[in-house]
């Protein structure tokens, strides 16, 4: 399959999901992150906000708040992805439709400062390939945040047999799903 014909299938499944699995997976997804100390001495993190029947980041932004760590989400301005301080800016919807600090306001962190990137993903395999939307924000950011470690949340769905790779593609470090960690 091309990463299209994937991208069209795993979207198709999502649209499907009730709210309560999305609650139920989320959480066991959650436990299973905060559970592992991946996150353990980590500082600065970005994380995504969320949105159309993506695992639910919301508990663990609060939970990294508790434990001393300073979030970033994404903010897109003119092409680019930059990690904005969630606590710099009042949050506003991209074009996206995805809430993100408003970029004029924002404090920014340089990719270099991330302990961590918590990714999103439409699709993944097992030698922790993805797929996103295909606008390419994440793998631009994940290039030049050479240091942090990049990591998935995914239903086990969201987990095929084989993503056609790309010269310009990141891998995960890992795939966090409610069933295991792929490292």
């Amino acid at each position: 399959m091309t990463k299209q014909e994937i991208r069209r299938k795993i979207l198709d499944m999502r649209k499907g999901l009730t709210s309560k699995y999305i609650e139920d997976e989320s959480e066991r997804i959650y436990e299973r992150l905060t559970e592992s100390k991946i996150l353990d001495g980590a500082k600065n993190v970005l994380i995504y906000s969320d949105f159309d029947g993506e695992v639910k980041t919301a508990a663990l932004t609060g939970w990294m708040m508790y434990h001393g760590m300073r979030i970033f989400l994404p903010c897109i301005d003119c092409g680019d992805m930059h990690a904005a301080d969630i606590k710099s800016a009042a949050l506003e919807l991209s074009a996206f439709g995805i809430a993100q600090p408003r970029f004029s306001d924002a404090q920014m962190a340089e990719p270099g400062e991330l302990d961590a990137v918590i990714v999103p993903g439409i699709a993944f395999d097992r030698q922790k390939n993805r797929i996103g939307f295909g606008k390419g924000y994440y793998d631009a950011y994940l290039a030049q945040a050479v240091h942090a470690k990049k990591i998935a949340l995914a239903y086990d769905f969201q987990i095929v047999d084989h993503i056609p790779g790309e010269k310009h593609d990141i891998r995960m470090d890992m795939i966090i799903t409610p069933d295991g960690i792929i490292r």
